[in-house]
């Protein structure tokens, strides 16, 4: 299982749902209550990211009676990650599970190559993955 906030859960399922509906043509826009219910989530969560989102240029909103939300660009040019780093912390340090004084002020706990490991495998996994995978066929 790959371990990331709820908030960033929360995200990337909501810009599922965005690429799902994506038109080339920019003319397909969802409300983020058409999001919420669809995809199982609190309305005004939805909002708050739709907001971030936009703001990382992730998505485009549009007031008023004909608004909604959209991705600013096509599903296959966004990525998990570029989703992901928007709600998560991106330490260069990993947080040894013994507690201060192992990693990185002496040695290396026995799980530390692991962890390496791990986390760089999660990292390459959501920078290879785009969301073109949910486009409606």
């Amino acid at each position: 299982m790959i371990a990331y906030k709820k908030m960033t859960q929360n995200a990337i399922s909501a810009v599922s749902y965005l690429a799902e509906k994506y038109d080339a043509d920019g003319g397909v826009r969802v409300s983020s209550l058409q999001i919420a219910r669809k995809r199982g989530l609190p309305r005004p969560v939805v909002a708050k990211i739709l907001t971030i989102l936009s703001q990382a240029g992730i998505v485009s909103g549009a007031p008023g009676p004909n608004g909604g939300y959209c991705l600013a660009r096509d599903p296959a040019d966004i990525t998990l990650w570029d989703v992901a780093v928007i709600f998560e912390r991106s330490d260069a340090d990993i947080m040894c599970p013994l507690g201060p004084g192992w990693c990185g002020t002496g040695e290396q706990c026995p799980l530390h190559d692991g962890i390496q490991k791990l986390r760089e495998m999660t990292e390459d996994f959501l920078n290879s993955q785009t969301f073109e995978a949910f486009k409606e066929v």
